[in-house]
């Protein structure tokens, strides 16, 4: 009796990891111009969303000359997160992936996927783009990221709009439709992602109630999501809210601030001390290696993007500068900040101007 009890929780044991797995399968149009491969990468913060870098990478399979593929396995977080899909073309490496969006190209989807769900993606085979129209099957959440999705990727293409009005009426009118799919959507995670395809720049000044509000929502459905944290940062960030501290954290932080004065006054001592006892001797000469200009830094693409930045541009306006996917130079100013040190987009404007003054 007491073998089959064992047995039968072992057997319990076994099946319940095996159906903690997760299947991500599908077909995509796939031709001479990309690689065979499909590679799923998680977006762990919202400035993610769009951003394409090897450290996001958890999982890439082979896609065979039928367009099919499948992705498995047991290492997600067991909370339901964003993961993107995508496609590189013969000429990237996983160091420059880019995310093309509509046409022939569209390379990509973003799902949501927890431990042990199944999701699948089958592209219209009478398109030429891996990803530009497919079905889904799978949870409720996903089929509604792709009535997401046929309100964001259709927009793209802002910067074809020829005259100024007609291009300002239809980024209100995305930022109308995304503002109410985020009201009415059943799932907290699906609106977030609605609300975080909107231009902050452009529109929280215009109406920060919204964001505050979709703030508590997040808060009461989904407290513990890594997601929340961030938008609370990011709403923060655009509202100019400083971070309130607790009083024992004020306390820690004025008794540190104290003992470094104390310390700092105590060097200064030794430092006279030294300087009397050397006056007689010939100070050192201290070579500063030059730091590598932002000139130096950027390639010409670059600094023509950061060159705009600092002419306080919005992403599309700089998209429909340079006759560029909004995607592409989303990706562009994240290797932008990486490489010349700044975290956003303020720092970035000072640091471009600094750059690009006329020198007297």
């Amino acid at each position: 009796m007491l073998l089959r009890i064992i047995l039968f929780f072992s057997f319990l044991f076994f099946a319940n990891v095996s159906f903690a797995q997760y299947t991500v399968k599908g077909q995509v149009n796939i031709n001479e111009n990309w690689q065979p491969k499909i590679y799923m990468a998680a977006v762990n913060k919202l400035s993610d969303y769009y951003r394409t870098s090897p450290d996001m990478i958890i999982k890439s399979a082979e896609i065979d000359a039928n367009g099919k593929f499948i992705l498995k396995g047991d290492n997600l977080p067991n909370e339901k997160r964003f993961y993107r899909l995508y496609l590189m073309k013969k000429q990237n490496s996983d160091y420059d992936a880019c995310l093309y969006v509509g046409g022939d190209d569209h390379n990509f989807v973003h799902i949501l996927l927890g431990n042990g769900e199944e999701v699948e993606i089958n592209a219209d085979p009478n398109e030429n783009a891996p990803f530009e129209k497919y079905q889904i099957v799978g949870q409720k959440e996903n089929h509604l990221m792709r009535t997401l999705s046929n309100i964001v990727y259709p927009r793209f293409y802002f910067h074809r709009i020829e005259f100024p009005t007609e291009l300002k009426f239809s980024e209100d009118k995305l930022h109308t439709d995304l503002k109410k799919f985020a009201d009415t959507c059943s799932s907290t995670l699906v609106a977030l992602a609605a609300i975080n395809n909107t231009d902050f720049d452009e529109y929280y000044d215009q109406n920060p109630a919204f964001y505050q509000d979709f703030k508590t929502r997040l808060k009461t459905d989904l407290p513990k999501s890594i997601y929340t944290k961030n938008y609370d940062l990011k709403v923060k960030y655009y509202a100019n809210e400083e971070t309130l501290l607790p009083d024992w954290a004020k306390f820690l932080l004025a008794f540190l601030s104290l003992s470094l004065i104390g310390l700092f006054a105590k060097l200064n001592q030794y430092k006279n001390r030294i300087q009397t006892l050397e006056n007689q001797k010939i100070a050192p000469v201290k070579i500063d290696t030059p730091k590598p200009s932002i000139d130096e830094l950027l390639t010409q693409k670059e600094k023509e993007i950061l060159q705009l930045i600092s002419q306080g541009k919005s992403n599309k306006e700089i998209a429909s500068a340079l006759f560029v996917e909004l995607s592409t130079i989303k990706t562009h100013i994240n290797k932008i900040y990486s490489k010349i040190g700044a975290s956003n987009r303020k720092e970035a404007q000072t640091l471009a101007k600094r750059a690009f003054q006329p020198r007297v």
